[in-house]
């Protein structure tokens, strides 16, 4: 491993999270500092998959251990999770020493890939079917690209509020371009996921997997993954292909229900695809929506998705880190509509676009 690629996965952990994330999640952010400072650390990285290559992974090793009954990491990250005592410092040092000590604990998670179905997502995709609607699209299918549990398919039936109202299923989201779209959210008639290795919620590893990917400080992540995996099988039924976007998006397209419009949507996917892959799905996608009634909505960091060909936003991002809010309707070009957390956390539309297509 060279030196250039030494310091780039460094600033993978480094840069894990966000500024802004850092005063909800102090300890991860912490403990992103301490690892962008471990060689082992980073050894372990570099041996992952050059498109899994995602420090997260390492946090979900990390994590998953804690779950399992590691000796050092369950009570260290119990009591994380319970809001106790445990300094960010602390809880740095204490699962460095642990990385420092076996390394080979985390050998078992490298073939692995980051799963994490952040509900509050959902938020953004909300906003992006009222404004759909307004413009016209009243029912549509939905189809998930890397959509891991599904959990991001059931956007139209969450509420949304700027302020959190202590219901795990309230999705809370700032908006940060004036009041929230009006308008109801079209109708979503089918839903379908795709994914090379899905996670079924009724597996209880599969589970495991799945909050292990997320961050055990953030108890409202927590609160509202366990919720909606709660309420799920009581919700409208899904469809979830296991393959790549290129492998099985045409077989997804086809469950779709006939004569009404589809969303192929993603969410913090195409960061991880092979730059062949990424611009292979990149090219369906536009030829899709060039000849057929189907849209495209991607939530993505730009940096990350060159070979998607991301437009020129009308403004910059009003944080660092936002997602890229990019929108193709049915023989149009690909649009940024605007801005979003990575996690939903705050939305920013684009002025443009709130009002009904001219």
């Amino acid at each position: 491993m060279d030196e250039s690629t030494r310091a780039d996965l460094a600033n993978r952990f480094r840069y894990a999270i966000s500024p802004e994330d850092h005063a909800r999640v102090p300890a991860y952010g912490a403990l992103s500092l301490a690892l962008a400072n471990s060689k082992v650390a980073i050894d372990l990285l570099y041996a992952v998959r050059p498109e899994q290559r995602n420090s997260m992974l390492i946090f979900a090793g990390l994590h998953d251990l804690a779950l399992l009954g590691h000796e050092d990491l369950t009570p260290l990250y119990d009591d994380l999770r319970r809001g106790g005592g445990v300094s960010p410092d602390e809880f740095a040092a204490r699962v460095f020493a642990v990385v420092e000590a076996d390394p080979s604990l985390l050998t078992p998670y490298l073939d692995r890939a980051t799963q994490t179905n952040e509900v509050n997502r959902s938020a953004t995709i909300q906003a992006v079917l009222r404004v759909l609607c307004a413009r016209g699209l009243r029912e549509v299918n939905l189809v998930d690209v890397g959509t891991s549990a599904g959990l991001n398919l059931f956007a139209d039936l969450l509420q949304v509020r700027s302020t959190d109202d202590g219901d795990p299923l309230t999705l809370v989201s700032e908006s940060l371009s004036g009041p929230w779209p009006s308008a109801p959210s079209a109708r979503v008639v089918s839903r379908v996921g795709l994914d090379p290795n899905p996670l079924d919620i009724s597996n209880a590893d599969d589970l495991r997997w799945l909050r292990a990917c997320l961050w055990p400080e953030d108890v409202r992540r927590r609160e509202r993954v366990d919720a909606v995996v709660s309420h799920a099988p009581n919700w409208p039924q899904r469809q979830i292909l296991a393959g790549t976007a290129t492998a099985v998006l045409d077989e997804a397209l086809a469950l779709a229900e006939p004569g009404v419009p589809t969303l192929v949507l993603h969410t913090w996917v195409a960061a991880y695809f092979e730059p062949a892959e990424q611009a292979a799905f990149g090219k369906r996608m536009r030829e899709l929506t060039a000849t057929r009634d189907i849209y495209w909505l991607y939530l993505e960091w730009p940096r990350a998705v060159p070979h998607l060909g991301p437009p020129e936003a009308h403004e910059p991002p009003p944080r660092a880190g936002a997602s890229q809010i990019v929108v193709t309707e049915p023989g149009g070009e690909p649009t940024s509509w605007g801005w979003s957390h990575s996690h939903g956390h705050w939305v920013s539309l684009d002025p443009s676009v709130l009002g009904p297509k001219a």
